[in-house]
């Protein structure tokens, strides 16, 4: 339940939003903000680089050379150092003039170096971006190449081969987990690494893992949600971040940037396990569309099916009640009917990034996207003799199947720009996670030879809105290098749902065990390998959180970076 105090705050914030977003607004004409515009491009070939880093040294401002390699960075007035950066390309620096409200043309052109590895860094700090090599704290960065080489087709496989710090365990006959499989960063639980996506925050799963595998009682972010073949790079910040990200950032942040600019492409993976198992089909594609000279629109689509993996042993023990002699039938006895490993699972997902400058000094974004993934697991298997089967129905026992619906999807829209040397940043932020239940090939043994084979378990439901505004400001006071002083705000408002499922799912149907030495006995209620969700369980609940921040960082000496947050 919401306090009177957070009540109070919720009905002011949107009368504070909007006096936040009209100030920049109105203070927009007043700004002395210069503008340099150009293009970037290989020196051998003089084609056009998209994607390249454009970063004004000692600043927050930074542009992203579109499809045709032009730019467009606006830049505080006086002599400037510029740095151009890109994976594979060495790196490039020069020095400009501008004057307020001037607009200056400067092409860049860079040389290939294939051991060129230093590539920009976002997070880890709100002051300048910094190469990796240059930032404060351990950021690894994995690059679009790397992504392509390491042959993986899901984003927290890849993450996994690239990253040393980072564990994705693949649990089995873990109910819902095995479809929506946690992560974890130096060890900690999983919900307490921080995912952006474009520096935005990432809402998490529906799913809470309740069953005995890694995270057990924490919620997570469903990292394969966001298509592999949208993803320009990913930052991981290898630190505890709690002071400059919030109290989920404990084990460290993931950043996820998406493609923006680059060239057109579609591709396809298809393999298979060398137990020929586990079949992969996997095809992406990206396509970018221009919007004006200086906008761009970028389209991401990916499907892939993903064959389930079975690794168990023969079962040797007795399926039948004594004496019966389909206990020593060679047909029936020692056989696989375990699975063990991973879900079969379909994916389709679509996302977009979009960029488009209005005005000198203001650029208005918004990406996001949606994905659904059908899967189907195994629990454990029932045998003929045990009292959860349904002899009549399964005379030589039965293997249960979770088959889940998970759609997800997110939606990010912001302005953000430049007033009298204040970098600001507003923004709305909602993701949405739904998790629904299917039993499949099971019963329910207190129905007796009435009981349904397939039942509908429920639905677990997340959602997340976030508003937050940032603002950013470097000083000279006299030390190595310019105070950088952000300050910034958020409104965030958790809703969670749980819906019941049909009443055979879960209900005692009254029937007793019909069979067997233990007939007459009470059997286990609901649905076998998952009982529904009950009406008592059914719950829509929200709760608001406000929170500030103000991160004071600076170069004292040449060597020495002092940063405070809180």
């Amino acid at each position: 339940m919401s306090t009177p105090f957070v009540r109070s705050l919720t009905r002011r914030m949107p009368a504070a939003l909007l006096l936040a977003s009209l100030s920049p607004a109105v203070l927009a004409g007043q700004t002395q903000t210069g503008t340099l515009i150009g293009r970037v491009t290989d020196q051998g070939t003089g084609e056009p680089i998209a994607g390249a880093r454009l970063i004004v040294v000692g600043t927050v401002h930074s542009a992203t050379a579109r499809q045709d390699g032009g730019y467009r960075l606006s830049v505080t007035p006086g002599r400037r150092e510029i740095r151009v950066t890109f994976i594979g390309y060495g790196l490039v620096r020069d020095t400009v003039e501008v004057g307020p409200g001037a607009t200056v043309t400067r092409d860049f052109a860079l040389t290939r170096e294939p051991l060129a590895l230093e590539e920009v860094a976002v997070i880890g700090t709100r002051a300048a971006e910094r190469t990796s090599t240059e930032a404060p704290v351990p950021v690894d960065v994995l690059t679009a190449a790397e992504i392509r080489q390491s042959g993986r087709t899901e984003t927290s496989q890849i993450i996994q081969s690239l990253a040393p710090s980072f564990n994705f365990p693949r649990p089995t006959i873990a109910d819902g987990t095995d479809h929506t499989r946690p992560a974890t960063l130096r060890g900690l639980s999983p919900d307490q690494v921080l995912v952006l996506v474009n520096g935005k925050r990432r809402h998490a799963s529906a799913l809470i893992n309740v069953n005995s595998s890694i995270g057990r009682g924490s919620g997570m972010v469903d990292l394969n949600a966001i298509p592999a073949s949208a993803i320009d790079r990913i930052e991981i910040l290898r630190d505890g971040a709690a002071a400059q990200y919030g109290s989920d950032a404990i084990a460290g942040v993931i950043n996820i940037i998406l493609k923006e600019g680059t060239e057109n492409e579609l591709g396809a993976t298809v393999g298979q396990t060398t137990e020929s198992d586990g079949g992969v089909v996997q095809v992406g594609g990206n396509y970018a569309i221009p919007l004006g000279p200086d906008g761009v629109l970028q389209l991401a689509a990916e499907y892939r099916n993903r064959g389930a993996t079975n690794r168990t042993a023969a079962d040797l023990r007795t399926q039948y009640f004594a004496g019966d002699p389909r206990n020593t039938d060679p047909a029936l006895t020692g056989q696989i009917n375990h699975r063990q490993g991973d879900a079969d699972t379909e994916d389709g997902g679509l996302f977009l990034n979009l960029a488009k400058p209005v005005g000198l000094a203001t650029e208005v974004y918004a990406f996001g996207g949606g994905t659904l993934r059908n899967g189907e697991a195994a629990g454990f298997w029932r045998r003929a003799l045990d009292d959860r089967t349904v002899r009549a129905i399964h005379p030589d026992g039965f293997l249960p199947l979770i088959a889940t619906k998970i759609s997800d999807f997110s939606g990010v829209a912001g302005v953000r720009g430049d007033v009298r040397g204040w970098s600001w940043d507003l923004s709305g932020n909602y993701g949405r996670n739904l998790f629904h239940y299917d039993v499949r090939n099971s019963n329910n043994v207190t129905l007796g030879t009435a009981s349904p084979t397939e039942f509908y378990a429920g639905t677990l439901v997340f959602d997340q809105l976030t508003t937050n505004l940032d603002l950013s400001k470097g000083f000279e006071i006299g030390v190595a290098g310019p105070l950088n002083v952000a300050v910034g705000g958020e409104f965030r408002r958790d809703g969670y749902g749980i819906r019941e499922g049909e009443p055979d799912s879960w209900r005692d149907g009254g029937v007793r065990v019909l069979d067997g030495p233990n007939a007459g006995a009470q059997g286990a209620p609901g649905a076998q390998v998952f009982p529904g969700f009950r009406p008592t369980d059914a719950t829509d609940e929200s709760r608001n959180n406000v929170a500030g921040y103000v991160d004071l960082e600076a170069k004292v000496v040449p060597k020495v970076l002092l940063g405070v947050a809180g």
